[in-house]
Parts: C-alpha cells; structure tokens; sequence
C-alpha cells in the first residue's frame, strides 16, 4: 500500500463520472487512507452504527480533497464496507 494519497493521487482513482470506490475499515485506533490495488482505503474511528462510520468516511474524504462535505455523495454500499462514492470537483 502506498503512502497517504495526495489529492492527484485520489482523483486519478476517479471513473470519468467522478466515482469512486473505496473499502472502509470502521472502528480504527488511526484514521488514515491509503490506496491498494486501484481502491481508496479509508480507516475511520468511527463504528458502523447509525450511519457514524459514513458521516466520518465522507468527512475524512472531503477534509482530504479540501472540497465541502456536500461535494460527495454514496451511491452505493452505505451499509457495506465496500462504497462507492460520487465526488462532485468544482474548477
């Protein structure tokens, strides 16, 4: 697994829709993200109740792409440790 992604390295991720998939590992001592084998992983604190560990996954996501919270949005896998996620870039 590669060292914290950049902003380049998380866009290239991205389908020329702007998805982009991800696992997600709740419940983690550090949050973190990584890539391995073409997929974003994000490690987040949070635990996988009521919707805590999505709030977080989307938090840590824009924090890191420096983009509003309601740039991107789940699309699928809101209850799977497997998402995909639709970012919203303004240029």
């Amino acid at each position: 697994m590669s060292a914290t992604p950049s902003f380049q390295d998380i866009v290239a991720l991205m389908n020329s829709d702007g998805e982009l998939r991800m696992r997600v590992i709740p419940g983690a001592k550090v949050e973190k993200l990584g890539i391995e084998n073409e997929t974003l992983k994000i490690w987040i604190r949070a635990a996988p109740e009521d919707g805590k560990a999505n709030k977080a996954v989307i938090a840590l996501l824009t924090q890191r792409l420096k983009i509003p919270n309601n740039a991107a949005t789940i699309i699928s896998g809101q209850t799977s440790r497997d998402k995909r996620i639709k970012i919203t870039l303004s240029e």
